[in-house]
């Protein structure tokens, strides 16, 4: 920002977010007071010298009108009394515009002054020099006169000066200068810019005493965004930010930031529960091991039976771990979302009657039967999708005796889900076990376990593919008479 190249006494950082949003408001708050307050007092001082000069049309004006009312008066005095006269009908007007001064002539030489100043002003070498004449009229398109106020300036004082003349009946000419002094208007003009700088001042103050504290206000969410991340480590990431309740963009980037930290959260949580429970689950295929290896060092090195027997054991436990790991590194991906690129749109009936024909040919020690398969649409990942539906399969498969009848079916649950459904006439589950079942290397018995060759991993993997489809995983199950897993997805 130009801000940070400010040559600032002192300042060796760049200029802080909140420092230059409160120095960029002072800026542009004092470029458009200045530009207010030049126009406000261009406008003022126009409208006060207009003002002052249609003071003086207006006195013109009077004294015509006066001439006109008094005309037979006027013409029954004397040339010499005659300007006394008009001057005395001028006095109501004059005694309340006392910086208005006029001066009378006649064409005879008569001469009327309503102030000594006039005898200084009205000089042929001052006014020559203004380059104004003494008498000045012009005519409109209607053939009406008009009048032309000009300026002088005199002892450093500003006048406003008016010449007219009017001819009377029998001939003679009286002439008009009138001679407004603008001292009055230079005051009020130069009071209202003092009032004017002390408003703008004030005003300028108060402005950036709210704007600091509007700015540190509008600001605090930030600065609590600042804070909040300073306090999150690996192990603090349950922290959030509070939402200011504006629904502006502050509380957009704090609702994104808390999406985040939670995403953080899962992944360090997942991560953390994937060490634990590798190193909770190894320790007894790598205790077996060590075992069959110390029997070999011991005993099988002249023993063939021995040895091929240990080292067939300690092949079946690698292999037992790999899949193990296998499994656990697929949980892991699923719950970071690691698939969610892949998803597009499916026909689950289309699966469903890949994976059916499928395990008719390759399990013919059951009975499979599909109940129904409609047209069910959704949005997910093809490969997991298929990977969940053969899981539950494969578990009917585990505990249903030979013989046993395995049924799939997929249909509409509701305006808004579908729903794939397994299920068999196996052992069941205990009832106990139901909320269980689907924890990570959880086993109903080990005996059990042990027949099938289960990790405790095969629920687990299927409910987070459900979950990632937003969808949800639902187990029934009764002792000796089957258990039936349903699987709800939203529709596409």
């Amino acid at each position: 920002m130009w801000f940070d190249k400010l040559n600032i006494p002192g300042r060796k950082k760049p200029l802080k977010i909140y420092h230059r949003i409160v120095f960029f408001f002072i800026l542009a708050l004092t470029a458009v007071l200045t530009l207010s307050f030049l126009m406000v007092f261009f406008f003022s001082q126009q409208l006060i010298l207009n003002e002052s000069k249609a003071t003086m049309i207006r006195f013109n004006n009077y004294v015509i009108n006066t001439l006109d009312e008094n005309m037979p008066a006027l013409l029954s005095l004397p040339a010499d009394q005659r300007l006394e006269f008009i001057s005395e009908k001028l006095y109501p007007y004059v005694k309340d515009n006392s910086l208005i001064a006029y001066q009378l002539k006649d064409n005879q030489g008569n001469i009327y002054q309503s102030s000594e100043i006039l005898t200084d002003l009205l000089v042929a070498e001052n006014l020559d020099k203004y380059n104004f004449h003494l008498f000045e009229f012009s005519f409109n398109d209607d053939n009406d006169q008009t009048i032309t106020v000009n300026s002088l300036r005199y002892n450093q004082i500003e006048y406003y000066y008016l010449g007219s003349y009017y001819v009377l009946e029998d001939g003679d000419i009286i002439y008009l200068q009138i001679i407004k002094n603008l001292n009055d208007s230079y005051v009020f003009m130069t009071t209202l810019f003092i009032l004017m700088i002390a408003i703008s001042i004030l005003g300028l103050i108060a402005i950036i005493l709210i704007g600091i504290y509007g700015t540190k206000q509008t600001l605090k969410p930030l600065i609590e965004i600042s804070e909040t991340a300073k306090n999150i480590t690996e192990n603090n990431l349950n922290v959030r930010i509070e939402e200011t309740g504006n629904k502006d963009e502050l509380d957009q980037l704090i609702m994104s930031l808390n999406q985040m930290i939670k995403k953080l959260e899962s992944a360090f949580n997942n991560q953390k529960r994937f060490v634990s429970d590798a190193s909770h689950e190894l320790r007894i295929p790598l205790t077996v091991i060590q075992g069959y290896i110390d029997i070999l060092s011991d005993w099988g090195k002249n023993d063939p039976q021995l040895r091929d027997e240990s080292i067939e054991a300690i092949r079946d436990e690698i292999q037992g771990m790999n899949k193990m790991v296998e499994d656990l590194l697929l949980i892991t991906r699923i719950e970071n979302n690691y698939f969610d690129e892949d998803f597009i749109i499916l026909d689950i009936s289309t699966l469903l009657e890949k994976i059916f024909y499928q395990c008719q040919m390759i399990d013919p020690d059951h009975q499979y039967i599909m109940e129904s398969c409609d047209h069910a649409f959704v949005r997910g990942n093809e490969g997991l999708l298929i990977q969940a539906i053969r899981g539950l399969l494969d578990n009917s498969r585990k505990y249903t005796p030979t013989g046993g009848t395995i049924t799939l079916s997929c249909r509409v649950h509701s305006k808004t889900t579908n729903e794939i459904i397994v299920s068999d006439t196996g052992c069941g589950i205990p009832a106990a076990e139901l909320d269980k079942i689907k924890e990570r290397f959880y086993r109903i018995s080990s005996d059990r376990s042990r027949a099938t060759g289960g990790s405790g991993l095969g629920l687990s993997i299927i409910d987070s593919i459900v979950s990632i489809h937003r969808g949800k995983l639902i187990i029934t199950s009764e002792i000796n008479q089957g258990t039936k897993v349903t699987i709800l997805l939203k529709k596409q």
